[in-house]
């Protein structure tokens, strides 16, 4: 029955071609043609339209482009994990969880299901089921080493606030992929939670080579350069952190980020001000220096 149906969908449209050529010209025939396969590839088009509009920021045009692709293609699991991570991101988690089940439902290989899981884990987390999160992870990286994994589960450790776990998981993460932004992230967390300054500051270092878009990376990195009394350099990062988008899956709120740059700039106004009063101390002492030594 299966290879009538295929056959068919072979078959079928071949003959429209001929037709389409016969009676309406080559113009008319290829114009049919054109027709025909943009009618075929909607769903992929729509989602190509989704992405773009992704890209360019305007997310409800994203979700509504996913939403048409996915009336077409209802059983294409990948478009619906796509559909389910924006929903997330957005802030939508009960719909996020609804469309990644279905996802994971509908996913034939053990890899998509494996990328999938990936985001069953942050619905998991974001519903404050942090332990199961990290156990559903624990379960996809026994048999699919895969660089996003690493670097979801590396932070769900660090939500845990097992820093010892964290530790020696982000780094065995490190040594599987230095140049993911999110591991080496997970890793300049982990050392600064623990104290370790100096490694923090040179992870951070490296992260920022590879120019970051997410606001943890800056924050995380101007609270390294402010335990050096940086702050200058601390009040750039948090700034930089502030012009980010900041998501439902993001770690840190705007409003700790604004805290914490005002926190540095008073403590900069008061080092300038403890300086010009060290300055203007100095003159006076110089001063008197001076008239004494004019009166002699």
């Amino acid at each position: 029955m299966q290879t009538v149906s295929a056959l068919v969908r072979i078959i079928l449209p071949l003959v429209v071609f001929y037709l389409a050529f016969t009676c309406l010209g080559t113009a008319g025939g290829l114009v049919v043609v054109v027709l025909y396969f943009a009618l075929m590839n909607l769903s992929a088009i729509f989602n190509h339209l989704a992405s773009r509009a992704y890209t360019s920021g305007d997310y409800d045009k994203a979700l509504r482009l996913l939403e048409k692709a996915l009336k077409l293609s209802p059983k294409n699991s990948t478009m619906r994990g796509a559909y389910a991570w924006l929903l997330l991101k957005l802030g939508n988690t009960g719909e996020a969880e609804i469309q990644i089940d279905q996802a994971l439902a509908n996913a034939a290989r053990e890899e998509q299901k494996s990328t999938l899981n990936v985001t069953k884990s942050m619905v998991l987390w974001k519903k404050g089921e942090l332990d199961q999160a990290i156990s559903l992870l624990e379960k996809v990286l026994e048999g699919y080493k895969n660089s996003n994994v690493y670097a979801t589960l590396g932070f769900l450790y660090l939500e845990k606030g097992d820093l010892d776990k964290a530790l020696s998981f982000n780094l065995e993460a490190y040594d599987f992929n230095s140049t993911n932004a999110i591991i080496l992230d997970n890793l300049g967390c982990t050392r600064l939670l623990r104290g370790e300054y100096e490694e923090a500051r040179e992870i951070y270092m490296q992260l920022m080579k590879l120019k970051p878009q997410f606001p943890e990376a800056f924050y995380n990195y101007a609270r390294v350069l402010a335990h050096f009394g940086e702050l200058d350099e601390a009040i750039y990062m948090c700034r930089t952190a502030l012009s980010l988008k900041f998501w439902n899956t993001s770690t840190i709120t705007r409003e700790q980020v604004e805290n914490t740059l005002k926190e540095l700039e008073d403590a900069r106004e008061k080092r300038l001000a403890e300086t010009a009063g060290n300055d203007g101390h100095e003159a006076m002492q110089e001063e008197k220096s001076d008239d004494i030594n004019s009166k002699e």
